[in-house]
């Protein structure tokens, strides 16, 4: 099966958050090539929530990390990404103390060690490990990880681990993304400048998601990809 139809398709971008309070998850929907909505979300569970009330076919890009560098993953004693989600809901919060390798004052992870294999595309990404300073993800992504369990059991496929259907949600770099289009401004703030760049970016490269495959590479379904039109994995 291939991912969401053309016909009726809705894209949507959710610009992300980690803080334990959240500021700055920001929503952007384009339908039928139009932006339809562009507004703030208080708070993760309720990104979820939206995302699911989405009308299918429907492609939803969230910005943050699937999962964590495969060498890591074995050390918890995960052998899949639905694994790690389900550690992110129990641990995360021990994770996020910090507790190593995760980092607020100094990393002690080797530079070969701090990125997924899909992360070494983008020159400016962020290791999930870092949870400090301007760009991090870390505690995004641990906090984001542990609701995909939720979303996949209300219907979404979690690309590239899942068949994709006519319900599908990818993990998205927003600077990426930024580069494809065109985007309108002004905007409130870069959340919103991401969220909407990122849609419409979806929205310009729709048939590519159409296309979408589960992965096969044994790295990929423990540490997942990045959705990227212009520059795929290998």
């Amino acid at each position: 099966m291939d991912g969401p139809s053309e016909p009726g398709l809705t894209v949507a971008a959710i610009d992300w958050s980690g803080a334990r309070r959240p500021k700055g998850i920001w929503l952007a929907v384009v339908h039928d090539g139009r932006l339809v909505e562009s507004r703030p979300i208080t708070s993760r569970e309720a990104a979820v929530e939206v995302a699911l009330a989405l009308p299918a076919p429907v492609a939803v890009g969230f910005d943050f990390s699937f999962s964590v560098p495969a060498w890591f993953a074995a050390e918890l004693g995960c052998e899949t990404a639905c694994e790690v989600w389900h550690r992110a809901g129990t641990d995360g919060d021990a994770w996020l103390a910090p507790t190593a390798p995760f980092w607020r004052t100094q990393c002690e992870v080797p530079p070969e060690r701090r990125f997924r294999r899909c992360e070494t595309r983008y020159p400016s990404a962020k290791s999930v490990f870092q949870l400090v300073g301007n760009g991090q993800v870390g505690a995004g992504s641990v906090r984001g990880m542990a609701l995909l369990p939720d979303l996949r059991a209300a219907g979404f496929a979690i690309w590239p681990f899942d068949e994709p259907g006519d319900r599908v949600a990818f993990e998205i770099y927003p600077a990426a993304l930024r580069r494809l289009v065109d985007a309108p401004g002004p905007f409130t703030s870069t959340d919103e400048r991401d969220a909407v760049a990122s849609a419409l970016a979806m929205w310009e490269h729709r048939a590519e998601i159409g296309r979408l495959q589960p992965t096969r590479d044994p790295v990929a379904l423990v540490e997942g990809d990045v959705w990227d039109p212009v520059s795929p994995s290998p």
